[in-house]
């Protein structure tokens, strides 16, 4: 088979195409113009009983080489870095399948899956916890609506393990992702809590409640799901909708004492103490200091108090084990408590 494409030594324009052999040579000078030409069509061949057999492998999109089997060719000369890279897309795409993500979330947790190959991260570990751990990545930069707890349920694996497998990349990878904003998820569980027409004003005035715990220094190191099971709540009965605690538990995947820690920090704040028409028509300028620090300087005081109420019964309970007599000061002192 002869076609018209110039030879580079020669400049002939004479090239023979062998399909059996897969190359291409100059009929002129006999430069080989092309060689292990990998082609889509179908040939047989016949066996040594007689019996046709199909000649030449499959090629998948993004591999290297043809799968190497047949007579004299033990297992499969297909390298296992490409196989572990096939199969980790399997399940990124069933993850994303059930997850409900587009399919550019596919590829860009491909290629962090295959930067944790280069690095050796994914020895030691199992398969589905970095592929889930790199599709949580992508969400994260992506802002979307997928919490890793999300990942656990699909999976039926610990929501734990799969955190120190997302921490361990993220490390390794050294990336800088987005600090998780609680008002992604609003919409999510809104939806979820059926509040019929509703659910605008009702997620407004959630993403209100949390822009004022952000504020108020709540939302600062602590889970999105609790600060939006508590927007959500308050939010709720602003609108004269009965939802239960319970029920705001079961939809963010929650406990009970940490609804209702963060219904009470909330409280302890100037915006917990308006009512409903001042709450939505002012913005108070004013911040509060971070409930952690609050806590603390609670504990303090009240170990001071102890302290001071302890202080002249230790005096005392010295004089009766010794016998001895108090200093003058500290007489004063028992005389005097305001001294």
């Amino acid at each position: 088979m002869e076609t018209k494409s110039p030879c580079n030594p020669c400049a002939a324009s004479t090239i023979e195409h062998d399909a059996s052999a897969g190359m291409s040579y100059c009929s002129v000078c006999g430069e080989v113009c092309e060689e292990n030409t990998i082609v889509a069509e179908v040939t047989f061949g016949e066996a040594a009983s007689g019996a046709a057999v199909v000649q030449g492998s499959f090629v998948r999109a993004g591999q290297t080489r043809a799968n190497m089997t047949g007579p004299g060719r033990f297992g499969s000369g297909q390298e296992s870095r490409e196989m572990t890279l096939y199969n980790s897309r399997r399940r990124i795409q069933r993850l994303t399948t059930a997850l409900g993500l587009s399919e550019h979330y596919i590829d860009t947790a491909q290629r962090y899956f295959q930067l944790a190959l280069t690095q050796n991260l994914t020895r030691g570990r199992r398969a589905i916890y970095v592929s889930a751990a790199c599709l949580y990545i992508v969400c994260r930069i992506e802002k979307s609506s997928q919490m890793l707890i999300d990942f656990s349920d699909i999976l039926q694996v610990s929501v734990f393990k799969l955190g120190m497998t997302f921490a361990r990349l993220v490390g390794a990878l050294n990336l800088r992702l987005p600090i998780v904003d609680p008002s992604l998820y609003i919409s999510r569980f809104a939806s979820m809590l059926e509040f019929g027409d509703k659910t605008q004003t009702v997620c407004l005035d959630a993403i209100r409640l949390v822009q004022r715990m952000d504020r108020d220094w709540i939302r600062t190191g602590r889970r999105p799901s609790g600060i939006c099971g508590a927007a959500l709540l308050i939010s709720a009965r602003l609108h004269n909708f009965r939802r239960t605690q319970r029920e705001i538990m079961q939809v963010v995947k929650i406990a009970d004492a940490t609804l209702r820690r963060r219904l009470e920090e909330f409280r302890m704040t100037p915006s917990g103490n308006l009512s409903v028409a001042d709450f939505r028509s002012l913005w108070l300028e004013q911040a509060v200091d971070p409930p952690a620090f609050t806590n603390n300087r609670k504990k303090a005081r009240k170990a001071h108090e102890q302290q001071q109420r302890d202080a002249p019964q230790s005096a005392l309970q010295r004089v009766a084990q010794t016998g001895s007599h108090l200093p003058p000061e500290e007489e004063c002192s028992l005389a005097r408590p305001d001294l």
